[in-house]
């Protein structure tokens, strides 16, 4: 007013002073109401699942349908726990949403939990979604809100199931939980009331409000949606059975819905939380990675391993009125392998006792040769090479030479410094069994035959041509024998170089003439 000095600007300010005060009508009249604060602020808080996991889950039902009246207040919900966001959809589209689309708008307080209209237009009507996510998972609620009708008096017809109650697999002395609800619209009558109740099947007798078996009555907007929790604490086997929901709108319009609690029989299960595939996917990745691990060592350490054991827990032969642990049997052009690669070897590192035959070039005759000398070993080790069967080493040779060995009680090694031949025909025609055959190693019913592949003279071989050896040979314990004990491989050369070469020439002579 300070402002109108002259006469022309104080009737300016007298005629915008109605506008004014026309805006500030307009604006009060065009507020929307205050909102039912304490029905959406209390929805969600009220009526939880106990007992809930960890991570995003809904705290309560997820009513799939709801009902309204044009013009009438409205609210849907979505009530969850451990989300980041909540995003709102209508047929598909996303919050926030035109007014010829939707009038729905979210309630800040309930932290975007609920969405509201103070007045519902048949526009509002179609399927409403709730997305919730959080760092690994997403929770999805489908909600479909029907228009009823048009009339400003409220609905009056038959009730509309909004949540039918679930069936339960429930443990014995766990608790259990049903929810029924539904849209009853308002009642014309004074006496009359909307009603939901529980009974249970088998007895028809109303369940009671409090105990442990009980029945807790909710409503919302006014009345007009009427619901009821069942709960059982301590499940006994008597509370096993169906219970059913009876609907009332007070007339003759009554509903009943129906849901079993059922035992559920103790398992054990190992289960994973919702969202949680990486931590299984984990897992299946550090299974995998054991069982491999543990295949590739088991495929390269089981031959010393299964060695180390047999040598530590079987018995040891050391009272059978034998002397030596292997008649080591060879020719005379493999001396060097022989006695300074094989004996040398299984003496001074693996502790066993060897005693030395040299055969004659007959193999027709050497299980004849070395029959003598067998009781006093328990094992046979036999040289076969090209040497010993006078540079002939063919398939025919080398089954007469393995069939001589057969004749011998004791278990015979049979060590081949060449290639390998097909003993298939030798196996058949004696009726041996072939038991395993590998690249290095053949088995038969009494002969282990191994091939050694040396590159040179001081070459000993790969560990695993020694540990397939001392399988074959008996087992030794190696803190129970002293040094002292053990034949040296040098005292063996020095008595067979102390052996006169006519004492040999008639040593076989005889074997000849006896032959």
């Amino acid at each position: 007013m300070a402002n109108c000095k002259s006469d022309a600007a104080s009737r300016s300010c007298w005629i915008l002073y109605p506008f004014l005060f026309l805006s500030i009508a307009v604006c009060i009249t065009a507020s929307p109401p205050p909102p039912r604060d304490d029905e959406l602020e209390d929805y969600c808080s009220a009526h939880k699942f106990d007992k809930l996991p960890g991570g995003l889950r809904f705290t309560k039902e997820v009513v799939t349908t709801e009902y309204a009246n044009v013009g009438a207040f409205k609210a849907i919900h979505c009530c969850l726990r451990g989300y980041r966001s909540i995003e709102w959809y209508k047929d598909d589209k996303a919050y926030p949403w035109p007014g010829a689309l939707s009038h729905f708008i979210l309630y800040p307080e309930s932290a975007n939990q609920t969405i509201y209209t103070q007045t519902v237009r048949l526009s509002d009507a179609g399927k409403y979604s709730c997305r919730a996510r959080n760092d690994t998972t997403t929770l999805a609620g489908d909600i479909t809100l029907d228009i009823v009708g048009e009339d400003a008096s409220g609905y009056t017809g038959k009730p509309l199931p909004t949540y039918k109650p679930i069936s339960q697999l429930v443990p014995l002395g766990g608790s259990a939980r049903l929810f029924c609800e539904a849209y009853l619209g308002k009642v014309d009558l004074p006496d009359v009331k909307n009603s939901v109740t529980w009974t249970k099947a088998t007895s028809n007798v109303t369940v009671p409000s409090n105990g442990r078996v009980s029945q807790h009555r909710v409503s919302r907007e006014d009345e007009q949606i009427v619901g009821s929790y069942l709960e059982i604490e301590a499940t006994t086997p008597e509370d096993y059975g169906e219970y059913e929901c009876r609907i009332s709108n007070g007339a003759d319009d009554d509903m009943t819905l129906s849901a079993h609690i059922y035992r559920r029989e103790p398992q054990f299960i190992l289960g994973l939380r919702s969202g949680s595939w990486r931590k299984a996917l984990l897992l299946a990745v550090v299974c995998l990675v054991l069982i491999v691990s543990t295949s590739g060592f088991y495929l390269r350490c089981w031959l010393p391993i299964t060695v180390f054991l047999r040598d530590r827990f079987s018995s040891v032969d050391e009272n059978d009125g034998k002397s030596f642990d292997a008649l080591v049997c060879y020719h005379e052009k493999d001396t060097n392998i022989t006695i300074e690669s094989l004996v040398s070897t299984l003496e001074k590192k693996y502790h066993y006792k060897c005693n030395l035959l040299e055969l004659s070039p007959l193999n027709r005759n050497w299980n004849l040769e070395i029959a003598p000398h067998a009781s006093s070993a328990r094992r046979i080790i036999v040289i076969l090479s090209s040497n010993s069967l006078e540079n002939d080493w063919t398939e025919a040779n080398v089954s007469l030479a393995l069939k001589q060995l057969s004749l011998i009680s004791n278990r015979i090694i049979v060590i081949i410094l060449n290639e390998f031949l097909n003993v298939a025909s030798f196996a058949k025609s004696t009726g041996h069994c072939i038991d395993t055959v590998r690249t290095d190693e053949i088995t038969l019913d009494k002969i282990t035959i191994l091939r050694w592949n040396i590159n040179s003279a001081k070459d000993a071989g790969s560990y695993k041509f020694w540990c397939r050896l001392r399988l074959a040979m008996p087992p030794v314990r190696f803190m129970s024998r002293m040094p002292t004990e053990c034949q040296s491989v040098a005292m063996m050369v020095q008595t067979t170089a102390m052996k006169s070469v006519p004492q040999k020439a008639q040593s076989r002579e005889s074997l000849e003439v006896l032959v």
